[in-house]
């Protein structure tokens, strides 16, 4: 029996569709850990990431899973859904695991890759045209995942009549782009704060903006109470890489003002920097989770809301493409905290 699996096109965090396309492959990152050809279980490929990238057991388990699955458990003959933004692309495996060593670099980071065919002729089908639960299956963040219900995909890969020409794979990397090189006209730290709020409203109702800045109880720009006495605190910081990647000042500014239970997240427009990735490891095993959502993913995020965002009629990032010359005005929307253990 063939099962169906979703692989997301950022390995090693670095946008990806167009390689998948053009190379008719799918590919994962954690490019330091080498050719993971012969390792059969899980404990051995955990223990190769914890001796190459270290943190703690949470993030180390969600990696290992998804590596586990991509590398062991996807067979040929199955079926692959890559979402991207608001466009879906399907594909069937055509090879067992393999290694590429030429891109095991930090710079390219997805050696680790399967052979594919994509089906409708690699064409997309748009994200509203999806059935419900398979809707709902997709909003799953980690980097492999399984989809339970096969005949959903069986079905919708022979409807030819749903699938739409080839979407533009360079529009989300040059968006990130002038995010990043703070060429959006109307992008300041006020803009950006609103947008991640509005962006996390949507899954946290209740958030809103808070006074402290820098003090001696820790900086939390926004922040929301849930059902239980789950307070979710989060930091948004508009950074440009240029200035460098986001430290851990960020990290402990919000750790000082969390109390065990909390949800952290790190919201910036920037790179999140490895001193700050691993600071959160630290204060994961104090009971102080913090996760991060950077640049690429807040991009990706705001993508995936396109047709929410016609719909809903909500408010938009300011000047969002309007120099790209696309007629698309992305979204100031949101799916949800992204999960730990992506690459």
């Amino acid at each position: 029996m063939r099962n169906a699996w979703v692989v997301r096109p950022y390995p090693h965090n670095i946008y990806r569709m167009r390689e998948f396309l053009e190379g008719n492959l799918v590919a994962v990152g954690w490019p330091a850990l080498g050719d993971l050809t012969g390792m059969t279980t899980r404990d051995e490929i955990k223990h190769q990431l914890s001796k190459q990238y270290g943190g703690s057991a949470r993030p180390l388990g969600a990696a290992a899973g998804s590596l586990y699955r991509f590398v062991v458990e996807i067979l040929k003959g199955d079926f692959i859904v890559v979402p991207d933004g608001d466009n879906v692309y399907f594909s069937v495996v055509t090879s067992d695991y393999r290694y590429e060593p030429t891109v095991a670099t930090d710079e390219e980071g997805y050696p680790h890759q399967r052979k594919v065919r994509w089906l409708q002729d690699g064409r997309p089908l748009p994200r509203k045209a999806l059935t419900g639960r398979m809707s709902n299956t997709l909003k799953g963040r980690l980097s492999v995942f399984s989809i339970y219900n096969v005949g959903d995909v069986e079905t919708t890969v022979d409807r030819s009549d749903l699938f739409k020409p080839g979407a533009d794979t360079d529009l989300k990397p040059r968006y990130l782009h002038k995010l990043q090189d703070g060429s959006l006209r109307g992008v300041n730290p006020f803009t950006f704060e609103e947008a991640v709020r509005k962006l996390l409203s949507l899954y946290y109702p209740s958030l809103d903006r808070q006074s402290t800045r820098n003090s001696s109880s820790g900086d939390t720009d926004l922040k929301a109470d849930l059902p239980g006495d789950v307070v979710v605190r989060i930091q948004v910081k508009n950074f440009y890489p240029s200035m460098g990647h986001l430290g851990e000042d960020a990290v402990r500014q919000l750790a000082d003002s969390m109390e065990p239970g909390d949800i952290g997240i790190v919201v910036t427009s920037g790179v999140v920097g490895n001193d700050a990735k691993d600071l959160a490891s630290k204060y994961a095993e104090k009971g102080l989770y913090i996760s991060f959502i950077d640049g690429q993913q807040f991009v990706d995020l705001l993508f995936e809301n396109i047709e929410q965002r016609r719909t809903a009629r909500v408010g938009a990032l300011p000047d969002a493409c309007g120099d790209l010359e696309t007629g698309v005005h992305l979204p100031v929307m949101a799916k949800r905290e992204l999960l730990r253990g992506t690459a």
